[in-house]
């Protein structure tokens, strides 16, 4: 079996965005209309990830995303109890808390320390310390289970924040402390400089992906390619080999053998959020020249067995059976 699976949040966009009159990008379309179809709804990038690596979550945990990311983070072994403390920007909307995420800010490493060393300055009662491998990805490890209990940014992105807080035991008054987090960045000269440049204020930080390094994976994918560290660390988790996303499908095309490989795109995935159509457009455009239409002539030539589209809308299957399917009914892109 050759087979190709493609996992792509945002594919089609905010799913209600967008118009019907797509555009114009024959193989996706033929793809869409032939291929078997099956409408979903995935609220989380990071937590379906997790998923398509075997690693499955439950109602009372967190997956654990700190301590994953972190093994290429850090370069090294998380050993503990570790939490994501992510910088983010929090507007007010109404009588509403929006919540803002790095995909529409840039922020420095020098940048990124230095708010840093303000929130650790609050943390030491606690005899914690905020980590700053990555200046979008920051990280805190506990000495002892605090029970936390948190939502996964990638499903808090646009929305009302206070319905998706933290929760954990007594031990840190988690509302007090990011109550204070938020008063001591408001007012800081890096965040007042920000404003003045145009640019969004890091006002707060989001909690999340609570829990210890699970154990070693079972490997599902012969092979994955992408641009997403959580995909990297989950490779390495599974102990599969893993390369950058490349250009295009033609640079990953030419095994011979047998595969069952995974490509991971997370471009695309802040079209879920954020309304920018020209961007979007521009984006499917480039994929549709460099990876769909390579991906449809490899599925005429036979090089290929099968391929799974999943995104956080629909799953789309296609097979060497699939040009037969002239019956099938054309479907609407965004469901």
């Amino acid at each position: 079996m050759r087979r190709l699976t493609f996992f792509i949040p945002g594919l089609f966009g905010s799913g209600n965005a967008y118009p019907d009159d797509f555009p114009n990008a024959p193989a996706l379309h033929w793809f869409v209309n032939k291929g078997g179809y099956q409408s979903l709804k995935r609220s989380s990038f990071s937590y379906s990830l997790c998923e398509l690596f075997g690693l499955l979550g439950d109602d009372e945990h967190d997956q654990p995303i700190a301590s994953i990311s972190r093994l290429i983070d850090s370069n090294q072994y998380p050993d503990g109890i570790w939490l994501r403390v992510d910088p983010v920007h929090v507007s007010a909307d109404g009588n509403r808390l929006k919540l803002t995420d790095s995909s529409q800010f840039t922020l420095t490493q020098h940048d990124a320390l230095e708010f840093a060393s303000e929130i650790n300055n609050l943390l030491k009662p606690y005899n914690l310390e905020v980590e700053v491998p990555c200046p979008t990805r920051w990280y805190l490890k506990f000495n002892e289970d605090l029970n936390l209990k948190t939502k996964p940014i990638d499903s808090v992105i646009g929305q009302d924040i206070l319905p998706f807080m933290p929760i954990g035991n007594d031990k840190i008054n988690l509302d007090q402390l990011i109550n204070d987090i938020q008063m001591t960045l408001h007012d800081l000269p890096i965040n007042i400089n920000r404003e003045e440049e145009k640019k969004l204020p890091i006002n707060s930080v989001w909690l999340w992906g609570y829990g210890e390094l699970p154990d070693i994976l079972n490997r599902n994918w012969s092979f994955v390619f992408s641009d997403e560290i959580l995909a990297e660390s989950l490779s390495m988790l599974s102990a599969t080999p893993f390369s950058k996303l490349p250009q295009g499908f033609n640079d990953i095309s030419g095994k011979k053998s047998d595969y069952i490989n995974l490509v991971v795109i997370s471009d695309f995935d802040k079209f879920r959020y954020y309304y920018e159509f020209d961007e979007w457009v521009e984006m499917l455009m480039d994929y549709e020249i460099n990876w769909f239409t390579p991906i449809f002539e490899a599925l005429k030539r036979k090089d290929i067995d099968e391929i799974q589209i999943e995104t956080d809308i629909n799953s789309i299957t296609i097979d060497q059976n699939t040009k037969y399917s002239f019956w099938k009914r054309k479907k609407r892109f965004i469901s």
